[in-house]
Formats: C-alpha cells, structure tokens, sequence
C-alpha cells in the first residue's frame, strides 16, 4: 500500500517528529524511507542573488551530513544490518534500493516537496506540521500547508506541538479512529485502518521475538490493545423553515433521525463483523460532522490516530479535502492520516496556477 514513505526535512527538531511514525510505517508495511531536505536560498538571505557561493557550499555540505546522520539512525532503529548503516545520497529512481536513502534539492521547499513527490512515485508523504519555523499561533506552518493542498496523495500529518511522552519512544497505533459517513467513497479509508491495525498486532508479537536485540526495547503490543473505532455522526435535518418547527415537523424529524441511527448501527455492525481485525462503534448525533469528530477525539485520550477519506459522498474532485477532512486537518489535536481518493490524472489547475505558468511564475 505504502512502499515509498517520503519524509521532508529542514534540520529542526520539530520537523523531525514525523520521523518516528514514518519509522512504524515503515514495520508495518515494509516501506523504504525516503528524506527530502530542500535549502531554499530566499530562507539564507534576503537577495538570494546576494548569497556567497562558499557560504553556499558550507550549508550544503552541513545539510548532507546532516541527512547522513538522520539516515543512519532510521536504519539502526530499523534494525538495519549493521554493513548498512551510513547514508547514502540518492541519485534517481535507478538507484539501488536501500531501506532508507536522501535528497537534498535547491530552490523553493514547497514546490520542490511536491514536484519530487510526484516525480519519485511516493505512496505518501509523512510531514510534522511545523519546521525551522518553530511553533506559532497557526495550527500549521505555511509550507505544510501548501504542501498538502498540491500533493495529491495519501499524508499523515504529525502534530509537532504535541510532545511526545518520551523522545526516544517508538510510535504505536493502539485505538485508530476512523469516521465514515456511510459512502463507498469514504471507505477508501478503511483498508489503511486495517493494515495498519493489523500490522500493529504483527509487530506486536516481532518486538517480543525480538526484544533481547532492541537497543530501546518498545512495549510489546497486546492484540487486544489494537483496535479500529469506527464513528459515523448523523445530523439532525436541516430545513428551510424558521423556528419554531410545528409540530407535525418536530415528529419528521424526530422520525427520520430514529430511520437513520438504526439504519447506521446496522451498518456499523455489519461491518464490524466483516473486518479482520477488532472493533467497536460508536454512532453520535451532531448538528456538525466536525465538531462530533473533534470532540471525540479529544475526549478519548488514548486515540493514537486518526484515519480519513479526503472526500465524503458530498466531497467535489474540484478540492483536494473535503470540509470534514479539511476541518481535521487544520485545528485537529491528533496525527491525521488522509487517504486522498482523487487521482492526480483528474485533479484540474487552479486559476492560480493558471495564472502563474502564464507569467512564468513559480
């Protein structure tokens, strides 16, 4: 599902909390690793035509042992072979295939990201929410952000203003939250829960196996302690009529919402049933899909992920993110995984984009 995991780095250490869940990503699903440090010339010196070339050289030289060190420690957290621990710098997609490798690109970091996404064939992109930046009043760093409206794929997004317990700490996926509203097109989002699911289970049992050799010995995962929620709100009818409802209104509504809470719990259940891994369900009702999601989330404390379709049944190819998807993204608490379930073969150019190709803008 994932086999190429493509992480972006800048040197901060807010950007490196993404690494460790594109490490689990990479146990679960037997990924290659992939970091991307892009040096942005406007981000050294205001006139990037002012920048001195040894100046240059030196953080160039700084930025590859860098990726060299970062490289070396996946690979031993990994539990690479110890005849493979140095990293190597990539030189195209005829490389030889090593579990983790890197790049470093010039130019701006944004497009740079997105262009050698697509252009290296990433299955998805593992990105913390905020670099070199640092942390601000904005729930997402402007570079994130333009990132994951152009990228087109599958992203997991790392909250790097939620400190992990212990730095050191691998990630683990024990209760997975995935709302689905019902639609085929939202259960895109349901064989990523699965395998991720199951996949805990089985490096679960590998880390006991094994736990004489770990350095940093992981706690041993139950299979009873991973597990899928499965959310789906119902929303009361909206209807063009001021208040107050008469009361042959009240009684419809009323009615409709009992037709739909059964008719979800159904669903729930059927699927529960079906799926090979465990579950539970919960149906809530909500005059706002994003709000119930949000609230629920934050009220469970042990949530370690959240799991969506980028559309619902009511989401438009014209976007990359529905609302619900788009509201998560932006002012959620947890790591977000987003399925995007819109090929980029159908994905149009924005008038921006438009407009910036026309000038020779970038």
């Amino acid at each position: 599902m994932f086999n190429r995991i493509l992480v972006p780095l800048d040197g901060s250490t807010l950007a490196e909390r993404a690494i460790p869940h594109a490490e689990q990503f990479a146990r679960i699903f037997g990924s290659s690793i992939m970091l991307l440090q892009v040096l942005d010339p406007t981000s050294f010196h205001e006139n990037p035509s002012a920048v001195d070339p040894l100046s240059w050289q030196i953080r160039k030289a700084e930025a590859d042992m860098y990726m060299q060190g970062i490289a070396a420690r996946i690979r031993e957290e990994l539990q690479e072979s110890p005849d493979d621990t140095e990293g190597r710098q990539y030189k195209g997609k005829n490389a030889i295939k090593t579990s983790v490798e890197y790049s470093i690109r010039e130019g701006k970091t944004a497009e740079n990201i997105v262009n050698f996404a697509h252009s290296e064939n990433m299955d998805l992109l593992v990105i913390s929410t905020h670099g070199s930046g640092g942390l601000s009043r904005w729930n997402i760093s402007s570079v994130t952000q333009k990132v994951i409206n152009l990228i087109y794929l599958p992203v997991l997004i790392v909250r790097a203003y939620c400190q992990p317990t212990t730095p050191d700490a691998r990630v683990h996926y024990r209760r997975i939250l995935l709302p689905i509203d019902s639609s085929r097109r939202a259960e895109c989002s349901l064989s990523a829960g699965i395998a991720l699911a199951g996949g805990e289970i089985s490096s679960g049992f590998l880390s006991e196996g094994n736990n004489r050799s770990l350095r940093r010995t992981a706690p041993v995962i139950s299979p009873s302690l991973t597990k899928l929620i499965l959310a789906a709100v119902i929303k009361p009818p909206e209807l063009p009529i001021p208040e107050p409802y008469p009361v042959e209104i009240e009684q419809l509504s009323r009615q409709l919402m009992d037709v739909s809470r059964q008719a979800v719990t159904n669903y729930l259940n059927e699927m529960q049933e079906r799926l090979p891994v465990e579950c539970e369900s919960c149906v809530l009702e909500n005059v706002s899909v994003s709000s119930a999601i949000q609230e629920l989330a934050s009220q469970e404390e042990d949530i370690d992920l959240v799991v969506l379709c980028a559309h619902g049944y009511t989401g438009k190819y014209a976007w990359p993110y529905g609302s619900i998807a788009r509201n998560y993204i932006e002012h959620g608490t947890k790591p977000v995984l987003v399925i995007q379930d819109v090929p980029r073969s159908q994905v149009q150019p924005t008038a921006a984009e438009i407009a910036a190709e026309k000038s020779g803008g970038r």
